[in-house]
């Protein structure tokens, strides 16, 4: 039994520009759904603060904290298994904005959070903090920038679909780096930049620690109304480092465990061109340069391009698209890849009826390494009409991504959903999606990768999966709301030989009633979720509650 209640306190010291607050503490309300009631009576405080927002050194002070909250454990393409936990944010920025001054922001992050999974006997936890420098300054018509920052994640990831031990990841960062940007003659600009990064990371045991150095230029111009050209070129004296980078992710410290890519280096020189033929017809082409080092072995690809975009009204909608051929040649080898892209997107009203598609297909397009090239399609459409009162909506996506002529590479996914409403008396909704493919286990679940050749075997999760849902809401009086949802998935996923079959399964009822100024809300809501590998019994949870509220303005 619990009794829950909000609390909301907003307001200013002397003048709005001086201080300003604003403080929602919350107990038994979780702040993770809006519609339903939590499985877990998550309480907690939130704090945003503002000082000096009205002068050159304006400040900000954040906080959050919750205590018994959900959160998400994640296999792509379907529904999220549900985690519980605590968890806590704290960041502090500062600014200085003196004209005539090179600018100056200064910030500073820090978390944490604890968890369980529901079905499963480990827990979870991570924490972070990082801090952050950047500055500007405008002389001489160049627009000059720097940063600096520095962090540190740690994870401990339960067994979930693993089947042994906890698993942790560390990592540890810092860089610097500097930019200038100028204008050009002929409608152009020029910028380059330059970034030093340290990376000290443990992966489930794969331990990788180095530094690489960046640089980039490009510009661009545009002479005519028609033509616009431009070039650039790259460098980085740690490739392994660029692959760090691709796979960094925002909260999360999974990275790409790629010692076999140590001593690596890579340019890139870029220049292309596009020309206007009329005012919903363009032409471009595209030359590129690369070369690479890793494996112990120098790699050099050149690739041309060209293609053309278009726009028009078709069959009365209206339809845009592009096409491009590209010729990628590797050096030292019999390899001479012809790649093909495409995509279009086209909408139409037939009669009452709202008709929308798009679609996208590539064939041998590069990825980060030059001996890896990648395919690709997918695609979408919905309609929807409606009829009075009475609307209906439906919709469809597939997509399918593998590396060419790299076995158990392939991704795919594949939803449905529609909807049919009649006023504000009957609201339905269902969807079905299916997923598979290859990804790396994080703390926030499996993360999804397009170069697991590289990869170690035992690191890689294979998973795949369906699932379905379904949801109902109604207003049948005024200022009464009845919803209902239930939504059921199973995966299957298997790393190091270990494989596991998963189920969730969730059912929420809410009922609301407004009566003048006060609030009657009531429901149901339950959740059962469970992992074979784990070796006990699916986890079930169920929650009901009912409760009256008002606000009420103290001051």
């Amino acid at each position: 039994m619990n009794v829950n209640g909000s609390a909301t306190a907003s307001g200013y010291y002397y003048n709005p520009n001086f201080v300003s607050y604003n403080i929602s503490p919350y107990y038994g309300q979780s702040r993770a759904n809006s519609d339903y009631q939590s499985i877990s009576d998550s309480s907690g405080v939130t704090l945003a603060s503002s000082i000096f927002s009205g002068s050159h050194f304006p400040g900000q002070v954040t906080y959050a904290a919750a205590y018994d909250s959900e959160g998400q454990f994640a296999v792509p393409g379907l529904p999220n298994y549900t985690t519980h936990g605590n968890s806590d944010t704290f960041g502090i920025a500062w600014s200085e904005f003196v004209p005539g001054l090179p600018s100056l922001t200064a910030s500073f992050q820090r978390g944490s959070n604890q968890y369980s999974v529901y079905g499963a006997t480990d827990n979870g936890n991570s924490d972070f903090h990082s801090f952050n420098l950047s500055s500007s300054y405008l002389i001489a018509g160049f627009n000059l920038g720097g940063s600096y920052n520095n962090g540190a994640s740690n994870s401990l990831i339960p067994e979930v679909f693993q089947g042994e031990q906890t698993g942790t990841i560390t990592t540890d960062n810092s860089g610097f780096g500097f930019n200038v940007a100028h204008k050009l003659p002929l409608n152009g600009s020029f910028s380059t930049s330059f970034y030093h990064s340290d990376i000290d990371t443990d992966y489930l045991g794969y331990k990788y620690q180095g530094n690489f150095d960046t640089e980039v230029a490009s510009m661009g111009m545009q002479p005519t109304d028609k033509l616009h050209v431009a070039a650039s070129a790259s460098y980085t004296d740690n490739l392994a480092g660029v692959l760090y980078g691709s796979l960094l992710t925002s909260g999360s410290s999974s990275i790409l465990p790629t010692n076999s890519l140590d001593s690596s280096h890579a340019w890139d020189l870029n220049g292309g061109a596009s020309y206007s033929l009329a005012t919903n017809l363009w032409l471009q082409g595209q030359v590129d340069r690369r070369e690479q080092t890793y494996l112990g072995e120098d790699f050099g690809a050149t690739s041309y391009s060209a293609g053309v975009a278009y726009a028009h009204s078709l069959f009365g909608g209206a339809m845009n698209s592009a096409v491009s051929v590209i010729d990628s040649r590797i050096d030292n080898s019999s390899q001479n890849g012809l790649g093909f892209s495409a995509n279009a997107n086209y909408n139409r009203r037939i009669g009452q009826w709202i008709v929308n598609g798009s679609a996208s297909y590539a064939q041998n397009v590069s990825t980060l390494l030059i001996t890896y090239m990648t395919s690709y399609y997918n695609y979408s459409g919905n309609v929807r009409r409606r009829w009075g009162n009475l609307n209906f909506t439906a919709g469809a996506n597939f997509a399918h991504s593998g590396l060419t002529d790299e076995p158990g590479t392939d991704s795919s996914s594949q939803g449905y959903t529609s909807s049919f409403g009649y006023g504000r008396w009957i609201n339905l909704t269902g969807n079905y999606a299916k997923s598979s493919g290859v990804g790396l286990i994080t703390g926030n679940g499996i993360l999804p990768v397009n170069l697991s050749p590289i990869l170690p075997e035992n690191l890689v999760t294979l998973y795949g999966g369906t699932g379905y849902g379904v949801s109902l809401s109604s207003m049948p009086v005024r200022k009464l709301t009845i919803a209902a949802s239930y939504a059921k998935s199973s995966s299957n996923t298997s790393i190091a030989g270990i494989a596991s079959a998963n189920q969730f399964e969730s059912k929420n009822v809410l009922l609301q009633y407004q009566f003048r100024k006060m609030y009657l809300t009531g429901g149901y809501a339950n959740l059962s979720q469970g992992f074979s590998v784990s070796g006990i019994a699916p986890s079930s949870v169920s929650s009901f509650y009912i409760g009256v509220s008002r606000w009420f303005n103290f001051f």
